[in-house]
């Protein structure tokens, strides 16, 4: 992220966040700053503008929440900390995580323990267990209880923004069915190499199917981008994504 203007605007804002917060919104940010986590400036004309404190303030949040799993509450708690100078961000800022292939690679590791989803998801329970009931996750049994994986983990913190729109987990049902579709499709590609005994092959597999995973990501990107922006156009609106 590179910062060109003392301030910038809410667009402006996304923008440069988007790379490493592909998921951060307009409603995100209004929501940080009406639970008082964040205090953009404002123009006469109402408009918010963001300092350089602002952004870093902002990335240090998105942050705690999407590394580290915190809720708000906690997150406020370390703010106030970092505000008083009893500690430093340096001291508080968790390490960035990879991309697809290190997520892939740490499949299996235990993340989060499903009594304490609710808390530090801010997800609803009733939502949580549908999630479960349709398939969308999956608990583990640990020594400490039934845990949630990392994939899991994430899997929750969309449904939970989702539902901050109106969409519910049954709605979220589509999704998984497109998965599977796709995973079976993948399968057949790959499953020859991957019954193979010389390791090369299997590598080359694994290779192709994280390969074939990202296509099938930026695919899917365009295409929906491509499908909205019919509507978006009707309203005169010419989106910029």
């Amino acid at each position: 992220m590179e910062m060109t203007k003392e301030l910038v605007s809410i667009g402006e804002l996304l923008k440069l966040l988007k790379e490493e917060f592909p998921e951060l919104s307009v409603s995100k940010i209004r929501f940080l700053e009406s639970e008082g986590l964040i205090s953009p400036q404002r123009t006469p004309s109402g408009y918010r503008k963001f300092s350089q404190a602002d952004v870093q303030r902002l990335m240090f949040i998105l942050r705690l929440q999407e590394e580290k799993y915190l809720p708000l509450k906690v997150i406020k708690g370390k703010l106030k900390d970092l505000d008083s100078g009893r500690v430093k961000a340096a001291d508080l800022t968790p390490g960035k995580i990879g991309g697809v292939l290190p997520q892939m690679a740490g499949e299996g590791e235990v993340t989060l323990l499903r009594e304490n989803a609710v808390e530090v998801l801010e997800i609803a329970k009733g939502d949580l267990d549908k999630l479960e009931d349709y398939g969308l996750i999956c608990s583990h049994q640990g020594d400490n209880g039934l845990f949630y994986e990392r994939e899991d983990v994430q899997v929750l913190r969309l449904a939970r923004e989702f539902a901050r729109h109106g969409i519910e987990p049954r709605h979220l049902r589509m999704y998984e069915n497109f998965a599977d579709r796709e995973a079976l499709f993948f399968e057949q590609i790959v499953a020859p190499a991957l019954k193979q005994k010389d390791p090369d092959a299997k590598r080359a597999a694994i290779d192709s199917l994280v390969e074939l995973a990202n296509l099938s990501n930026e695919l899917k990107d365009t295409l929906l981008k491509n499908r909205l922006k019919y509507f978006m156009k009707q309203a005169n609106y010419f989106p910029s994504f």
